[in-house]
């Protein structure tokens, strides 16, 4: 199974945390289903845990803490209806959808993926996803950075502006580099 937010965090240097394995099978412990799905949902579905924020956003918005906090993490599945990829990154896995949470529980819940793509509020939602880090404005940076501090608090995060904080080599990716949005 690819680790798509590895993969998407090393086009912008990023290695994921030694202690996330751990923190990942903590997570599958206290939610072992897809939260899209429900708790009925097929034993043999593929789960992944999603990063609410993006965890190499995080990074380089200067909270790399949130890549280890539960409260950013949810359960989705990456095979039968894929809400991992559908609902998490609203079908562009190097972007994110700040609702997933929401999306989950509530407008796309127990729906497969021909479902969700047939819905005009789904299409809508993915045209407003996260834009990426590479073409990401200094002020989107600095209201994603306040969303994380309004949700998650404080943080290890100065006020130092985002175009300050990371010179353009770390925040883009190598130009040429394009990184498939489907699952591998």
């Amino acid at each position: 199974m690819a680790d798509h937010g590895a993969l998407v965090a090393a086009r912008y240097r990023i290695a994921r945390s030694p202690r996330w394995k751990a923190v990942q099978a903590a997570h599958l412990e206290r939610q072992p289903y897809c939260v899209a799905c429900g708790p009925r949902s097929h034993r043999r579905t593929r789960k992944e845990v999603h990063h609410i924020f993006p965890f190499h956003y995080c990074v380089v918005l200067g909270r790399p803490d949130l890549e280890l906090d539960p409260r950013n993490l949810i359960t989705l599945c990456s095979s039968g209806p894929n809400h991992h990829l559908l609902l998490g990154h609203l079908d562009d896995f190097e972007s994110g959808n700040l609702s997933v949470a929401r999306d989950a529980r509530h407008r796309f819940h127990a729906m497969s993926g021909s479902q969700i793509r047939s819905l005009r509020e789904w299409e809508l939602s993915a045209l407003m996803r996260l834009p990426h880090l590479g073409v990401m404005s200094a002020r989107d940076a600095d209201r994603l950075e306040l969303e994380m501090k309004v949700r998650y608090g404080g943080g290890a995060s100065s006020l130092m502006p985002y175009a300050q904080k990371w010179p353009q080599s770390v925040r883009a990716p190598p130009s040429g580099d394009v990184l498939a949005t489907k699952p591998l």
